[in-house]
């Protein structure tokens, strides 16, 4: 079974943060909130057989907790109780993502392994536990698939799904797991259609990267 992890990062803003590239006077640091993903079997058009949402206390580099912003909490639907109640640390986090993909490569809508896995790790003073050659951007492999590089930078993660015309009304905007699953679908189409195959993702037949899973989870429908 060839496999790879899709996922997509919530991290730390403020309304205007984004177009200040987070220099503000009182912008948070870019710091990652939540992970989610999903684990697609590529050998089944790309079928979605795990997923994990994980929550991550996000603090400043002096370790101080931050209270979420009312913008951010608007725009992604977490809240200062869900970390609460659910967050671990980042290593704690980091460690649980690396288990969940089985040895599997990671791919995201950019490069969310360093403007927001890589950017945490070095403000908390903690070595990244997962290789950088462990990771995959989706907007190059969509771009070879044919997508037009104007549509690649106006559409978001979330809105893949939609653009392809695989969308579900239950998915959330700017929920780290919905958003991961938005672009699983926008791939699963495109390996449907022929225009994705397991090479695009560095694999071959023969070679599957080391990713193998004897007994997958069934993932919960969507």
């Amino acid at each position: 079974m060839s496999i790879i992890v899709v996922y997509d990062c919530e991290y730390l803003t403020k309304e205007g943060a984004m177009g200040r590239l987070w220099s503000g006077h009182d912008d948070p640091d870019p710091i990652v909130v939540q992970i989610g993903a999903v684990l697609l079997d590529l050998d089944a058009n790309a079928s979605i057989i795990d997923e994990i949402k994980i929550y991550i206390k996000p603090q400043d580099r002096n370790g101080v907790p931050y209270q979420l912003d009312p913008y951010f909490t608007d725009l992604t639907g977490i809240s200062n109780e869900d970390i609460d109640k659910k967050a671990v640390d980042l290593a704690s986090a980091l460690h649980q993502f690396d288990a969940f993909s089985r040895g599997a490569t990671f791919w995201s809508w950019g490069k969310d392994e360093l403007f927001a896995l890589g950017v945490s790790c070095f403000l908390r003073g903690i070595a990244p536990p997962i290789s950088p050659r462990r990771f995959g951007n989706l907007k190059r492999a969509l771009r070879q698939a044919g997508m037009p590089e104007t549509e690649i930078k106006s559409t978001s993660s979330g809105e893949l799904a939609d653009y392809y015309g695989v969308g579900c009304a239950s998915l959330s905007k700017h929920d780290g797991l919905d958003d991961a699953i938005s672009l699983a679908r926008a791939v699963g189409h495109l390996m449907g259609q022929g225009q994705l195959t397991a090479e695009s993702f560095g694999m071959t037949t023969q070679e599957t990267s080391g990713a193998h899973m004897a007994a997958p989870q069934v993932a919960k429908s969507r």
